[in-house]
């Protein structure tokens, strides 16, 4: 095993090599710019572990176990949408659960700010959500940067204050002015992560949807396309047509199947088997 990882035990005492441990994520703060990509599926995860991207993050809807088989060492976060969870008790019993599966950190997004605390008494690593938050934000006029105005830069600053004291490692920041970001990035001992708020931050965030061209909505202002799988998805699906239509002509046309595809039998097994059938068309 090569140095570059560290030997881990999670929480459910399951053994590993990770890339980064949260100390290291919190000691590089301001020294090493880090990348974090939302992966949906295993090809996602495995591309972004050999990519040496940084941190990958993820929903509890997947398979946790193959997403953590596919990319073994790149450290986990999961998110956990409170909406299903009415108390503190569930979702903190959810948070254990995913850590067993073998994630390193539980993104708790819009949680109650005690959930989060109650969540820091199992010493489970977490990260917060600041900014433009997408669950709550009919509270800030629907879906838009915030922070341009001095009063919400300030709510932004508070909300991140709030998301320190709980216990977090680390806070996504959505759609907030950069120079904000920057001045915040100083102010507080959280690994900031940025989605659509600059490059000021200690870690920069974007789903694997934007990058490889294959979301189902149009390419966020703050994303970036780097590639572009929905067409190379429809061509793959014309292919496919195509394929399928030359099978059946070629079964109408009696092209299909040819010498090579079928299965030889001995003449005189052959006999034999006509004679049985011949017998029994008698009876």
């Amino acid at each position: 095993m090569k140095k570059k990882y560290k030997k881990v035990f999670s929480i459910n005492l399951k053994p590993g090599y990770r890339n980064y441990t949260v100390r290291d994520l919190i000691d590089l703060k301001g020294k090493k710019k880090l990348t974090q990509i939302f992966v949906s599926s295993t090809e996602e995860a495995a591309a972004a572990e050999e990519a040496k991207i940084d941190l990958i993050l993820a929903r509890p809807s997947i398979d946790l176990r193959k997403i953590r088989q596919a990319a073994p060492k790149t450290f986990m976060t999961v998110a956990i949408p409170f909406i299903h969870y009415s108390s503190q008790n569930d979702i903190v019993k959810k948070a254990l659960e995913i850590i067993e599966t073998g994630a390193d950190s539980i993104h708790c997004g819009s949680w109650n700010i005690n959930f989060m605390r109650y969540l820091n008494d199992f010493k489970i690593p977490f990260q917060g959500h600041a900014g433009l938050v997408p669950r709550l934000s009919t509270w800030i006029g629907g879906m838009r940067a915030y922070g341009k105005k001095s009063q919400e830069a300030i709510q932004v600053y508070k909300d991140i204050k709030d998301i320190e004291s709980t216990g977090a490692w680390g806070v996504e920041i959505e759609c907030v002015p950069e120079d904000v970001v920057s001045l915040i990035t100083q102010s507080t001992s959280l690994v900031t992560l940025s989605i659509g708020a600059g490059g000021k931050s200690d870690v920069q965030f974007l789903f694997a949807e934007d990058i490889l061209g294959c979301s189902s909505i149009d390419t966020p202002r703050h994303a970036k396309s780097y590639r572009n799988f929905n067409k190379i998805y429809a061509d793959i699906q014309k292919e496919r047509v195509n394929a399928f239509k030359e099978f059946k002509k070629d079964v109408v046309s009696s092209k299909f199947p040819q010498k090579k595809h079928v299965v030889k039998v001995e003449k005189n097994e052959l006999n034999l088997f006509k004679n049985f059938i011949k017998n029994m068309s008698n009876k």
